[in-house]
């Protein structure tokens, strides 16, 4: 664009250039068709440097002067011979012509150059975009440069977090104004570009589209860049934006990975550590046992500590069991399971939970068999059932209960009631809702989080809830086995 001072000069040298023209032809003397074309490289001269209405205008002016100083009768506009008719056309229409092909040719020149420029600021944007390191103020640099190689005065890159509204801007140039923000939002709810001027000439908003996700918005002001340089200078930026995305992705997952291999390695080697000496202990606990027949008070130590010892090793085979399954070295078999089934190995695997306290089970008609793996579910329940024995007092009455669940035809619901101290206080929100999470040592102990984690694995979930008249309830939501489906005889 050229500025104002600029055209009114071309304008003036025009028309001096003209002048000079007639004034040296009619001093030297020169003939009417060398003079046309002297007017024909003069209109050649303005148009290459004033563009095609400056061009235009010399041409017409060029053929008035040639008829008014070069044609007889001369200082006439007439034309006495009908051949200086046809000479004064020619002349007309080829200035007027030669003026439009040098436009021309100085127009496609000009688009020729603006491209070159183009292709190699989107190429040095590539490089710098595909080289940069794993830093998303790199990429911001990087696009800041090529929209000023494009022309831009101001604009930056901007990367939504979540929400069109939630902008992080990663570089920008000049003024941000408020309505600017709302336009980005626009354009990354509606995943297409927006054109429109503006004071500064020309502002152009381009979504940074992966996949069909929008992750943010290049925003050109005042630029002069054709839209599809700007355009393919976007999808440059998105793309180097989602790659730096899957690096940070891929190096968390590949955390993720050496944090579970060395939390199997550690359970392996603490449960190795622990079963030998475990072992002794168990042996040791025979002989105490046979040695304490008859002495009530050392019985009742040797019972507390085989106890004990059997709930260590429990715990054991249950964190080595949970540690496989969240590495998905093993997996759950599902089988339909009667409830009663499960109650009954509950009972054969805690004979001294059962033994010393009032146990009851209740298992309701309609509730149906469960999907669940055996052996884990066994695990959850025994695990319930000895925190809800370990916080009891003495005597006190433990319940089991399966029912098919109140709202998800799907599910069966299990329950072990007890009448310990209950949930601390605060842990029922405002709206009724009650946490599964407790910081309590008796509600949240090693046994529950293995609980909830053998749940996960087959697709179920555990609550804790207060039960009327003190104490808590532990439900165990599970997958119920579907029905048999009748054949017709």
């Amino acid at each position: 664009m050229k500025s104002p001072s600029l055209k009114i000069v071309i304008w003036f040298a025009a028309a001096a250039g003209m002048a000079v023209v007639t004034a040296l032809s009619k001093l030297i003397g020169l003939n009417a068709s060398t003079v046309g074309y002297v007017y024909l490289i003069l209109v050649l001269l303005v148009s290459v440097s004033g563009g095609l209405l400056v061009g235009t205008v010399t041409s017409l002016v060029a053929t008035l002067c040639y008829n008014f100083f070069f044609f007889p009768p001369l200082y006439t506009l007439t034309i006495a011979e009908p051949a200086n008719w046809f000479a004064l056309a020619a002349f007309l229409v080829s200035s007027v012509t030669v003026s439009r092909l040098v436009v021309a040719a100085r127009v496609q020149a000009e688009k020729a150059e603006q491209r070159r420029t183009e292709l190699e600021t989107l190429y040095g944007l590539s490089i710098d975009l595909f080289t940069a390191t794993n830093r998303v103020g790199a990429l911001g640099e990087a696009a800041g440069r090529a929209l000023k190689l494009l022309g831009a005065r101001e604009g930056g890159l901007v990367l939504f977090e979540g929400s069109t509204y939630r902008q992080r801007v990663i570089s920008w140039n000049g003024d941000r104004p408020d309505e600017i923000e709302d336009l980005i939002a626009g354009v990354g709810r509606h995943k297409a570009s927006l054109e429109f001027p503006s004071p500064l000439g020309r502002d152009v908003y381009l979504p940074l589209n992966v996949g069909g996700i929008t992750t943010g918005a290049l925003v050109a002001r005042g630029t002069e860049a054709s839209k599809e340089a700007l355009e393919s200078a976007a999808k440059l930026v998105a793309l180097a934006v989602e790659r730096e995305r899957f690096i940070e992705a891929n190096a968390h997952v590949a955390a993720l990975r050496e944090s579970e291999a060395l939390k199997t390695s550690l359970l392996r080697a603490i449960s190795h550590d622990l079963t030998t000496p475990l072992t002794a202990i168990t042996i040791r606990i025979g002989s105490l046992e046979r040695r304490a027949r008859g002495d009530r008070d050392m019985m009742e130590d040797v019972t507390t500590i085989a106890e004990e010892t059997s709930r260590l090793r429990r715990r054991i085979d249950n964190l080595l069991a949970m540690a496989k399954l969240e590495a998905g070295k093993a997996r759950p078999r599902p089988e339909p399971t009667p409830p009663g089934d499960l109650f009954r190995a509950v009972r054969e695997n805690l004979p001294l939970v059962f033994g010393s306290r009032p146990v009851t089970v209740h298992v309701e008609n309609d509730c149906p068999d469960a999907n669940v793996d055996p052996s884990l579910a066994l695990e959850i329940l025994v695990n319930l059932v000895e925190n809800a024995h370990h916080v009891s007092p003495f005597g006190a009455t433990i319940e089991l209960v399966a029912r098919r669940h109140p709202l998800d035809a799907e599910r069966l619901r299990f329950e072990v009631l007890d009448r310990g101290p209950g949930l601390p206080p605060g842990i029922v929100d405002a709206e009724g809702n009650v946490a599964t999470e407790t910081t309590d040592d008796a509600q949240r102990g090693l046994g529950l989080e293995i609980a909830r984690s053998l749940a996960g694995a087959m697709g179920g979930s555990i609550g804790l809830a207060p039960r009327v008249g003190g104490g808590t309830i532990a439900r165990i939501d599970l997958p119920a086995a579907p029905l048999p489906v009748e054949q017709e005889a």
